[in-house]
């Protein structure tokens, strides 16, 4: 598995580089740990032009902090993952979220982790929409990193929400959960929202009493059957492992973002997993909107799963 770990040395890239080294990851897996070394333009049409010998001072600076980023990462990484995980370091230059998508495509990564937002000392780098632009336009998987409680971060197992809805995209992150070596004692929830239609109202042409009992009905079939195939693999995969995951699910009414960041709230989750968007029977499910959303205001970690070479 290659893992592209975009850095920039704040608190919230740190905490991305710690996420990746707690991780155990397959046998064989690569962690490339990138820094953007984003230089201004030395001059605007209404500006001064800037001597040559000072954009050149400038452009080292920035280099040199980048190069300093992936060092820094480089060494807690270190300090927490040891030699397990193959790890190398890259600087790239450029407009930070096309130099992090170009990076991801020609090395072939599997997943990019990021943390949500930060600052380093020269200039405001990681920026939500930076973050919103690699979810959004990346060819592979993208975690955005959220730093865990103290409490939580010493634990040994994680608390893994995957959400379902039974299309091929959220076959995709299950298939990401049922292979991914997780941490001893980790739980996995499953969970599908059955989202129904508004209450029509009374300008609407009336409906039989029995329209939204056997919309509920509906929605709950389709809802226990993606959960019945992941549960079933999920199940599959516990069978190569020393400590099984422990699987718990439930199909909850309501909208699938709200659903998911609620659960992920009142259950403690560490990690949401989802596919990039899909759609099932009569309604939509896990959109583009939905995964957006939820990478947004989750209060833990996010992972949207792509298939490769798939685009969003």
């Amino acid at each position: 598995m290659k893992n592209l770990l975009a850095v920039d040395g704040s608190e919230c890239s740190m905490a991305a580089v710690e996420e990746a080294a707690r991780t155990p990851w397959p046998e064989g897996s690569v962690v490339r740990i990138v820094s953007v070394a984003e230089i201004p333009l030395p001059t605007t049409p209404w500006a001064m032009p800037m001597p040559t010998g000072s954009y050149e001072e400038w452009e080292r600076i920035f280099e040199e902090r980048a190069g300093a980023n992936t060092a820094q990462a480089m060494a807690r990484f270190g300090e927490i993952a040891g030699s397990q995980t193959q790890v190398t370091a890259k600087t790239l230059k450029g407009d930070a979220k096309a130099a992090i998508l170009d990076e991801a495509e020609s090395w072939g990564a599997d997943l990019i982790m990021a943390g949500t937002h930060g600052y380093n000392a020269l200039e405001r780098f990681w920026l939500g929409s930076v973050s919103r632009a690699v979810l959004s336009n990346a060819k592979c998987s993208v975690e955005i990193v959220r730093r865990r409680e103290a409490r939580d971060a010493s634990e040994n197992g994680m608390r893994i929400l995957l959400a379902v809805d039974g299309s091929d995209f959220s076959d995709a992150a299950v298939e990401e959960v049922a292979n991914r070596p997780w941490p001893r004692g980790s739980e996995v929830q499953v969970i599908s929202a059955v989202h129904l239609p508004f209450t029509p109202t009374p300008e609407t042409w009336a409906l039989p009493d029995s329209y939204y009992s056997d919309l509920e009905k509906t929605g709950r079939e389709l809802a226990n059957s993606a959960i019945n195939h992941a549960t079933t693999r999920l199940r599959e995969s516990n069978a190569g492992r020393e400590i099984p995951l422990t699987l718990t699910s439930e199909a909850p009414v309501g909208h699938a973002e709200e659903t998911i960041i609620e659960t992920a709230k009142t259950w403690g989750a560490n990690l949401v997993v989802l596919g990039s968007h899909g759609y099932r029977g009569f309604t939509r499910f896990l959109l583009g909107s939905v995964s957006q959303a939820v990478a947004s205001h989750a209060p833990c970690s996010v992972e949207v799963v792509r298939k490769k070479a798939q685009s969003r």
